[in-house]
């Protein structure tokens, strides 16, 4: 297959079919599908487990020698929960809260559409109908349909528009598994990283002491690409117009975003419009693949 029809696969099919990446179920599906997809291209893949005190096991998937390798290039499989307003990047702070707001807002306006319900239904008196007539029947099964989505409401909606956040970035970490290779360099597909870094920490256990971890997120987003660590030298950023933002910590981001300065800092963020677009884009992801495999 020709490497655009294999990404144009990839693309529909983590977009379309493997797009809710939150249960063990849709999770292990989607994991099913990379490895299969990633052993058409490598045969130095492992799954590694942790955290198994949870309900649900969480899944690290690595490529490459991750104990001996100096760089490891990676990004978060797992999806995001529904939030209010845009996708505040470094701000887990700010980001749970508007996580907790949407899943506040959405349970109460379930609940008031419940009481308004029941109200409807002793008005019209189905509560007192027979236990076998059809209005009594149509009432129960609207009340099973109510509490389930109830449930679901108050352990957050799934986000469903995550082509950009993040399936972009793993379409770009399965690129750049058949252009770079070597010992030097390994790869992490890491499980809860969307609001959380126990994945992350997971992948640190695990590799040298001074190898660089390059993280990607929403690269394929229609908004400037960001660089913010030292891994990379500045010319060779400012050759494919990436912007470098400086940072005093030991992580490399790769990522995606418009900026905001607010009292000297700059804030990134990706607005709902560019989190819903249906479609990619390319070039941010041929100058990711291409900084890769300059280095």
């Amino acid at each position: 297959m020709q490497d655009s029809e294999r990404f144009k696969d990839w693309q529909f099919r983590y977009q379309n079919i493997y797009g809710v990446r939150r249960s063990e179920k849709n999770k292990g599906r989607f994991l099913s599908a990379l490895l299969a997809d990633i052993s058409e291209i490598r045969n130095d893949v492992q799954v590694i487990e942790y955290d198994r005190s949870k309900k649900n096991v969480a899944r690290n998937v690595y490529v490459g020698d991750i104990e001996k390798a100096d760089r490891i290039i990676c990004t978060y499989y797992d999806t995001p929960i529904q939030n209010i307003g845009a996708y505040a990047l470094f701000n887990r702070k700010e980001q749970e809260k508007r996580t907790t707001r949407f899943i506040v807002f959405s349970s109460l306006l379930l609940i008031l559409l419940g009481v308004l319900g029941t109200l409807f239904f002793i008005n019209k008196g189905y509560a007192s109908a027979g236990v076998l007539s059809v209005s009594f029947l149509m009432m129960v099964l609207i009340y099973g349909v109510y509490f389930y989505v109830l449930g679901k409401a108050t352990k957050g909606f799934s986000n469903r528009k995550t082509l950009i956040r993040n399936t972009s970035s793993i379409l770009t970490l399965l690129s750049l598994l058949k252009d770079v290779k070597g010992t030097k360099t390994a790869f992490a597909f890491i499980d809860e990283g969307s609001l959380g870094s126990n994945g992350l920490e997971a992948l640190r256990a695990q590799i040298r002491p001074h190898a660089q971890i390059f993280l990607l997120d929403s690269v394929g987003a229609d908004a400037p690409l960001v660089f913010m660590g030292k891994g990379i030298p500045k010319e060779m950023l400012a050759k494919l117009n990436i912007e470098h933002e400086r940072t005093t910590g030991e992580m490399n981001y790769l990522f995606a975003a418009n900026v905001q300065n607010k009292e000297g800092k700059n804030n990134f963020y990706l607005d709902k419009t560019l989190l819903s677009n249906k479609t990619i884009n390319m070039d941010n992801i041929q100058k990711v693949v291409t900084l890769f495999k300059s280095l």
